[in-house]
């Protein structure tokens, strides 16, 4: 069985050397992340939970300057670095996915993040 619970913020960032995006702006981030497991007495595990940590993971980006925070603040950076948080502390973890606006995205799939544990 698995769950997705997503969650937002909103972030600074610019991407030195990139043609269209070397100067500083801004973006809405959907995070999503999947979780599975076999159901126990009905419960997989509880939304809010997995809510929680994800909630943890993000919140020292929200309104921040990501550029202040990686050498080279992309999507993909973004999202190992979350994944890496949430690797330890939110078992059957089997997708992290970063939305950058609407339409674009980056992931890492469970065989990725069997590599960061």
């Amino acid at each position: 069985m698995k769950i997705r619970v997503e969650d937002v913020f909103d972030a600074a960032t610019a991407l030195p050397g990139h043609d269209r995006c070397a100067g500083l702006h801004g973006h809405t981030f959907t995070v999503e992340v999947e979780v599975v497991g076999v159901p126990v007495d009905g419960l997989m595990t509880d939304f809010r939970e997995v809510r929680r940590r994800l909630r943890e993971a993000i919140q020292p980006y929200d309104q921040m300057d990501l550029s202040q925070q990686f050498e080279y603040p992309s999507c993909e950076t973004l999202c190992i670095d979350i994944a890496k948080k949430l690797v330890p502390r939110l078992p059957g973890l089997a997708l992290v996915r970063i939305w950058e606006g609407v339409g674009k995205w980056v992931e890492l799939d469970s065989k990725d993040l069997a590599q960061l544990a």
